[in-house]
């Protein structure tokens, strides 16, 4: 436990150097205050081009319709620029073999592993968190919208992050195995992309889906009893693929 603290102390200050959470949490809250502004600012654009203002009426522009716009471009853009920032945490250690420092003072292929998830997790979910405030206070500002509570919000928020969460894990199993980040990202974003679209398809497969949760996500009234199989699903495959990147650095350790 003391070298895991140790890493995470480490990884934190460095993380501090790089401004990579900060990066996360300034893109999320940008993209946050972006939608509300385009979204009150479209009519007049329109109008300008010589288009019907009329023509907003065939947007959602509900207070959840404006949620679940930035919901849109974050699982796409936001991806990008998520695993982007990430990819250079993990293949840049296993690249140029940093690890093998803290490893012959004690560290282990599992507190290398954890304590950059966790951190990055945790920045992730703060960024995710803080990205659909301010986008719900500034849909309330420039639209009075009122009726969906703040609570709603934040549990759309949560379940929205666990998926991206999901892929942080997915992402180290694949820079553990090929040792790239960009070509890592590349197979990253095809499975969110165009895999699980695909798979999401089969009903059979629905509920126990990670990609299940970004359209959970977007209700904003949940059951959390019907959410038990794809929270599930979420929870030990993400565990699955940071056992499977922990044993495939534990075996570049032996060769």
């Amino acid at each position: 436990m003391k070298n895991f603290f140790a890493y995470f102390k480490k990884e934190f200050l460095e993380n501090l150097r790089t401004y990579r959470i900060l990066i996360l949490i300034i893109t999320y809250i940008l993209f946050g205050l972006m939608e509300p502004i385009m979204y009150r600012m479209l009519p007049m654009i329109l109008e300008s081009e010589g288009f019907d203002p009329a023509m907003m009426g065939m947007m959602d522009t509900s207070q959840q319709g404006l949620l679940r716009s930035y919901m849109g471009n974050l699982s796409q853009i936001g991806l990008i620029v998520v695993t982007l920032t990430i990819m250079g945490t993990l293949a840049h250690e296993l690249q140029r073999k940093y690890w093998i420092l803290p490893r012959s003072k004690g560290g282990s292929a599992t507190t290398l592993v954890l304590s950059k998830f966790l951190l990055y997790g945790t920045g992730l979910v703060v960024a995710t968190l803080l990205g659909f405030m301010v986008n719900n206070f500034y849909g309330r500002v420039l639209f009075e919208y009122t009726g969906l509570d703040i609570s709603g919000v934040l549990q759309g928020g949560m379940l929205f992050s666990l998926y991206f969460i999901f892929l942080i894990s997915l992402l180290f199993l694949l820079i553990s195995i090929i040792q790239k980040g960009i070509p890592s990202v590349l197979l990253t974003l095809f499975v969110s992309f165009l895999i699980f679209p695909l798979l999401n398809n089969f009903s059979s497969l629905q509920n126990f889906l990670p990609y299940g949760l970004i359209e959970e996500s977007a209700k904003f009234f949940f059951d959390w009893s019907s959410l038990a199989p794809v929270l599930g699903s979420t929870i030990v495959l993400t565990a699955l693929c940071l056992f499977g990147t922990i044993r495939r650095i534990k075996t570049m350790e032996i060769l």
